[in-house]
């Protein structure tokens, strides 16, 4: 059976992702959520992370900064901002795109990659 990646979200507001890591330890997701620099560059440095998720809830400049940092951080990290799409994206939007990052990142290490 293929372990769980250790995941990092990132997003606006704390009390939302806290939501949102219930919602994904449903699935049996190992996820780890924060919405600041400082919590990020800490987690990135002592914990084992596989890669980052981005939600939408952060404008654009922010998200665009804040691969930048990561990749300051730990330029080997991969970082999967959620796509911007036409229509209305709500938090609950974040829970199958991370879903399907994590089933891919599964997969992948299943194919040797």
């Amino acid at each position: 059976m293929q372990m769980e990646p250790r995941i990092l979200a990132i997003g606006r507001l704390q009390s939302t992702l806290d939501v949102l890591v219930d919602e994904w330890q449903r699935y049996g997701r190992d996820v780890v959520a924060c919405n600041s620099k400082d919590r990020v560059k800490e987690i990135i440095e002592t914990e084992s992370i596989d890669f980052v998720a981005i939600g939408g809830g952060l404008p654009d400049e922010e998200r665009e900064a804040m691969v930048e940092f990561i990749a300051t951080i730990d330029a080997d990290l991969e970082v999967h901002p959620i796509p911007r799409t036409g229509g209305g994206q709500g938090p609950h939007s974040f829970i199958p795109f991370l879903n399907g990052l994590a089933v891919m990142f599964k997969v992948h290490r299943a194919m040797g990659r």
